[in-house]
């Protein structure tokens, strides 16, 4: 990133760029016992087909600070893509889902909120429960 901005003012007959590369979000580590117990709440809500557990991605979030300074966490995410469009993504040449930082992020709105919000209630509450 220096070379490159320092390339392009040298260019550009500019002085050259003060570039700071300070440390971005850090990543979320679920709680092990956290997704457990919540993952069997969201299986009896939802039912278990519903349910998945994906592979750990190299995204990371703010909401990593919670997590590194000893808070139980579990990140998750909801589906919030209508079926059909799920379907024809899986298809050869098929066209990829957009995450949610992408300007073609469209939820199908109704079931993605209603869902969004039982499935938060459910998670904080089973972690408030006295064990």
């Amino acid at each position: 990133m220096r070379r490159t901005a320092n390339a392009v003012a040298m260019m550009a007959d500019a002085p050259p760029p003060d570039v700071s590369l300070p440390e971005g979000g850090l990543a979320v580590i679920n709680d092990p016992a956290l997704v457990s117990h919540t993952e069997m709440v969201f299986k009896a809500a939802f039912g278990g087909d519903k349910v998945l557990r994906v592979p750990p991605a190299t995204a990371s979030e703010d909401f990593s600070a919670f997590v590194n300074q000893g808070v139980p966490s579990m990140l998750f995410s909801i589906g919030v893509y209508d079926p059909r469009q799920v379907e024809e993504s899986k298809k050869p040449g098929g066209k990829p889902l957009p995450f949610n930082h992408s300007p073609f992020f469209a939820p199908v709105p109704e079931p993605s909120i209603k869902t969004s919000v039982e499935a938060m209630s459910l998670a904080v509450l089973d972690a408030l429960a006295p064990r």
